[in-house]
């Protein structure tokens, strides 16, 4: 579509938006298909711009958009805090749950051997021997926090 221009285009789109026309130019208009598509643009134009400042849209409060968007901000901040810290409970979890498996075969022997060396008769005098294994201890701290890194993982917070 080829769009020819005219030479009266931009005196119509003034006088179609003033509504003062001149006779020529009004002579002009109505015998040019350019100029007379031009008017019915702007005069539609101009009647939706009436319209529209006619109508009073009150602005929202600035105290409001302000405090949203500093909501916004701390709500980003937030997430960007502790994304790092999400990240590193998971890394935790991933790393207990490889020491669980490395350490599942020989576990259950060595919670069999801390069973059967209690003596339930007197737990308090037989329980330093046998928590005092060091690989018992560093298994059960692992098990203990990567449990507790787990359910803090699943749990849901309130901001």
């Amino acid at each position: 579509m080829k769009h020819h221009l005219c030479a009266y285009e931009d005196a119509v789109a003034a006088a179609a938006t003033s509504g003062v026309w001149t006779p020529e130019l009004r002579a002009h208009r109505d015998g040019c298909m350019t100029c007379a598509e031009l008017t019915l643009v702007v005069a539609a134009l101009a009647a939706d711009a009436e319209q529209l400042a006619d109508e009073a849209i009150p602005l929202p409060d600035p105290g409001v958009l302000w405090f949203r968007a500093q909501l916004a901000e701390r709500e980003r901040i937030f997430k960007r805090a502790t994304s790092a810290i999400v990240w590193v409970q998971r890394v935790a979890v991933a790393v207990v749950a490889a020491i669980g498996l490395a350490f599942a075969p020989g576990l259950w022997a060595l919670i069999g051997k801390f069973v059967a060396g209690l003596d339930l008769g007197s737990a308090a005098a037989g329980l330093p021997r046998a928590a005092g294994s060091p690989t018992l201890v560093l298994v059960g701290s692992v098990l203990v926090l990567g449990g507790l890194a787990l359910w803090e993982l699943t749990a849901v917070h309130e901001n």
